[in-house]
């Protein structure tokens, strides 16, 4: 048995081109007890399948088990058991009306509000997002790339945390039961044990930076000296950082890293992709891949797009399939031949 993790993004995170689904897609829909407005229901649509294309075509994990998907307006909850897994099967939706408190797959229930989140344990993994019409009326700023896409985006990175949930998700529990981890432990955890040390924060500061730098250098030797540098303040830092009662980081910082790193590369690669978001890198590095305040999805992101210069397919293989290897267990690989 393993315990529940979740990963969620939400308003105060975000501040720090493709084909709609066929109507005749949704199941009984003259049965819906209510409705999303058009607006967001399109939305929905894009964001189903740029999923799709995202799995497929990015990712290539290809086909994993259904799971539950619940999307919501500030009056309507729109819900599918296969909308993110039926591909060009007839996707199940559910409507129902809520009193400003949403019923969740599992059970639980959570007040109407900004949010995308991912919850996984061993018996079940779903999804859960509300709509622009919501983002927008809690304050939420799309910047550069516009708040619809920017939501796509978002999407398809917790969507990536299902697929993962069953790899990642049990090193995750591993690592919580072996060092007696509380509850809250979670992909900012590091962050906010950290944040006050100066020297700590600068370092991660510059490791970030030079691995964004590696991943766009304009040849493999400069690319693998600034990925080297980056990879080597990482261990340098950990050192000096991760002893004692926090040793655990050691392992636990990999861990988040890829989670976080695949996550946001899958959104990053729709949004430059000329069949999903087509936005300009001048656009998507800033309103996307470092517009996050949290470490681990920074990091996390130029670990991945550096991997991902470094020419080795077989890190998509293992960070959206089997979980064999973790991002810096691959980095280490490639830097190492």
């Amino acid at each position: 048995m393993w315990k529940k993790i979740a990963f969620a993004i939400v308003a105060s995170t975000i501040l720090a081109g493709c084909e709609l689904l066929a109507a005749d897609r949704v199941a009984n829909p003259a049965h819906q007890s209510c409705a999303v407005s058009a607006a967001d229901r399109a939305w929905i649509d894009r964001a189903v399948a740029a999923w799709s294309m995202a799995k497929h075509h990015i990712t290539s994990m290809g086909e994993i088990d259904n799971f539950p998907a619940v999307f919501f307006s500030a009056d309507c909850v729109l819900s599918s058991s296969n909308a993110l897994t039926g591909d060009d099967k007839a996707v199940n939706w559910n409507a129902n009306s809520h009193d400003g408190i949403i019923m969740l797959p599992d059970g639980d229930k959570m007040p109407a509000g900004v949010t995308s989140f991912t919850s996984a344990d061993e018996e079940m993994a779903y999804f859960v997002m509300s709509t622009p019409s919501v983002w927008r009326n809690g304050g939420v700023d799309g910047g550069p790339l516009g708040l619809d896409t920017l939501m796509v985006a978002v999407m398809l990175h917790e969507g990536t945390h299902v697929a993962q949930s069953m790899t990642y998700g049990k090193r995750v529990t591993a690592l919580e039961q072996r060092y007696s981890l509380p509850e809250s432990f979670n992909d900012d955890s590091l962050q906010e044990r950290f944040e006050k040390n100066e020297a700590f924060s600068a370092s991660i500061v510059k490791e970030t930076d030079l691995f964004f730098q590696a991943a766009v250098a304009s040849d493999d030797e400069t690319a693998r000296r600034l990925a080297r540098e980056a990879r080597d303040l990482m261990l340098t830092r950990a050192d000096r950082w991760y002893t004692g009662d926090d040793k655990f980081w050691r392992e636990a910082e990999d861990i988040w890293l890829t989670f976080e790193g695949s996550g946001q590369w899958v959104a990053y690669k729709w949004l430059i992709s000329d069949h999903g978001g087509a936005a300009a890198a001048s656009k998507a590095v800033p309103g996307f891949a470092r517009r996050s305040r949290w470490w681990s999805q920074n990091e996390g992101l130029g670990i991945a797009l550096t991997l991902d210069r470094l020419g080795d397919p077989s890190w998509k293989r293992h960070a959206f399939g089997d979980g064999e290897k973790t991002i810096l267990e691959m980095l280490d690989l490639e830097l190492n031949e």
